[in-house]
């Protein structure tokens, strides 16, 4: 039987058949009625207690994934520069307007730091968030990223997460902190995958 919960801001249900260890694992969600709802799914099946992350615990494992990415991005543009005997500017003249000056002046450099930025972001959303279901953020911060039906998103719903981060994150990230509002605390690319971030460790 599944049980609404009112204990936990995402209301995710929860009682787990004593004696299946090995059964399959469903997160279901409902409404905050009180009302008991019957599962169409086999009696035998787990249905799992989770909790959603705080928006603060989510940020926080946002800009751990966020300065990997760009120190790792800006370690191998400085690599590949100095190799090809780029000349580099001073670190007094390095920031977000430098990168974008070169961008519009089309500087080669400039480019590929920005492809190269895009394209390991692309690969670690899909691969640790998607498939893995925990980035090196989330495993800082505790959480972790599921289904609807408890387990990590997988290759395919973690290619439309990471193809709904555009529209989350570009427009001044609205996408994102929208997450700030809602009552399970998902984005705005969560909505659209599916997918939930919950508390994996207190």
């Amino acid at each position: 039987m599944i049980r609404t919960d009112q204990l936990f801001t995402p209301h995710f249900l929860a009682e787990s058949a004593t004696g299946s260890q090995n059964g399959a694992v469903t997160v279901a969600a409902a409404p905050l009625s009180g009302r008991e709802v019957r599962p169409s799914r086999p009696h035998d099946d787990r249905v799992l207690r989770v909790r959603v992350t705080s928006f603060g615990r989510r940020a926080a494992g946002g800009a751990i994934d966020l300065a990997l990415l760009l120190g790792l991005s800006a370690a191998v543009t400085l690599l590949a520069a100095l190799l090809l005997g780029v000349p580099m500017p001073g670190w007094r003249e390095f920031g977000p307007d430098l990168l974008v000056a070169g961008i519009l002046d089309r500087n080669p450099m400039a480019v590929g730091a920005v492809g190269l930025f895009m394209g390991m972001t692309g690969l670690y959303q899909l691969y640790f968030a998607g498939i893995s279901g925990q980035t090196l953020g989330m495993r800082v911060m505790g959480t972790r990223l599921i289904s609807q039906r408890g387990s990590a998103p997988g290759p395919t719903r973690g290619m439309v997460r990471l193809i709904a981060l555009a529209p989350s994150v570009i427009p001044a990230g609205l996408g994102w902190i929208w997450a700030l509002f809602d009552r399970e605390h998902r984005a705005l690319h969560d909505h659209i995958a599916g997918t939930y971030l919950i508390v994996d460790r207190d």
